[in-house]
């Protein structure tokens, strides 16, 4: 069972923010999930003017983000994804992390290709994308603005990953967000696992709509707006059969 969460943050208020969040994904895993998505920069907020003002909310890997879900992964044996924001060495990235069923960290990911907002304040992404395995099979992970990059593309058409996680804060522009993903990803046909926010935070609306979609197809889609978990069965891949064993001679 996978699971989205879509939610929208109190800007500033990380602490607060993070107790809503583990609600929430405790919530989707007591339901059976056993992977939660949660957006970009999920406990955060999104939108800041230059790095000072985004600084106190930054954190190492191992920080209050990962404190808060990684003795949750574990009780539940589940993986957690989360967007926040990365201290590395006094550089700041717009990052997510997976939390591993053992409550470890498996990978972070920094963003590549930057929006807007995050111009203000967050370093490009200098680390590769992540490709992991998970009981989905081959899995991989970007946030946002990297299913517009063509570095990220190719690296989809290329890795054909089965599982391709996507925390995202994505500005409503009046159109089909969910066409314009599946029209991004055409010729791939995994399952997509997007985790979106919802609200306006100075006067920038943002999508909701959070959604998972397995072969182009929606298994599960989230209002415009509204805090939430939203399920979907997609069972485990199947073990490679092992080889068989040579004939005695």
């Amino acid at each position: 069972m996978l699971a989205v969460v879509q939610f929208k943050p109190r800007r500033g208020a990380r602490n607060a923010n993070l107790e809503k969040l583990s609600l929430l994904t405790t919530q989707a895993l007591a339901a059976g999930a056993k992977m939660v998505v949660l957006p970009e920069m999920a406990a955060t907020g999104y939108r800041f003017p230059n790095p000072d003002v985004v600084r106190p909310m930054s954190e190492l890997p191992r920080g209050p983000t990962w404190r808060m879900f990684s003795p949750i992964a574990k009780e539940y044996g589940a993986h957690i994804v989360i967007g926040f924001v990365e201290d590395n060495e006094g550089k700041l990235y717009n990052a997510a992390m997976v939390i591993g069923p053992d409550g470890k960290i498996e990978t972070v990911y920094r963003k590549r290709l930057l929006y807007i907002d995050d111009h203000t304040w967050a370093n490009p992404g200098d680390l590769p994308y992540p490709v992991f395995e998970t009981r989905w099979g081959t899995t991989t992970l970007g946030i946002c603005m990297d299913i517009n990059d063509p570095r990220f593309l190719t690296h989809v058409r290329k890795v054909r990953p089965d599982l391709l996680l996507f925390p995202t804060n994505w500005v409503d522009e009046s159109a089909d967000v969910h066409r314009y993903w599946m029209h991004q990803l055409r010729g791939w046909n995994g399952t997509l696992v997007a985790a979106d926010r919802w609200g306006d935070e100075d006067g920038v609306f943002f999508a909701g709509r959070s959604a998972i979609f397995k072969g182009g197809v929606a298994l599960v889609e989230a209002p415009a707006e509204g805090d939430g978990f939203y399920l979907a069965d997609v069972p485990p891949k199947p073990p490679k059969p092992a080889p068989l064993a040579e004939p005695e001679t």
